[in-house]
């Protein structure tokens, strides 16, 4: 599903195998406190989410599922990652709905402008994690493929 639900994309890595890679992906991975972390061949699936012991600077907080694929390719390989955010997508409607609806019912501004602070304010929560963890992920994963073993 596209946006707001998941986002997709890929990471190059030259020089590595595909086993250095899932190795490094792995340990990046359980490092950032991945839930549910399993490796499949070439894939490797995990969950992030609030509902772990984690700082909620964690890159993994707003992600409810994960799934990293690695693929051979020109002398390196090719981490290609699709990530889904169905949690977050539903704590931050509950949490514009039932708090900041309340509070923009209780005003006295006419009802577009109300409609307008509460369509604002899931965009500004919302879609601000959703561009932020893209970010966020895609420099994990270059991180997590070019650190060395050790």
């Amino acid at each position: 599903m596209p946006f707001p639900i998941s986002i997709s994309g890929a990471v190059a890595a030259p020089g590595l195998t595909v086993d250095e890679a899932m190795l490094r992906l792995k340990r990046g991975l359980a490092e950032a406190k991945a839930a549910g972390l399993q490796r499949e061949s070439s894939e490797i699936r995990f969950r992030g989410g609030p509902f772990r012991s984690v700082s909620n600077w964690n890159v993994l907080g707003p992600i409810s599922t994960g799934t990293i694929e690695v693929a051979p390719r020109d002398g390196g390989v090719t981490a290609s990652y699709r990530l889904t955010f169905t949690w977050m997508l539903v704590a931050v409607t509950l949490f514009v709905m039932v708090f900041l609806g309340a509070a923009a019912m209780a005003s006295k501004a006419p009802m577009s402008g109300r409609l307008a602070f509460l369509s604002i304010a899931w965009l500004w929560l919302f879609g601000g994690n959703f561009v932020l963890t893209s970010w966020r992920f895609r420099r994990f994963l270059k991180r997590s493929l070019l650190r060395p073993q050790g």
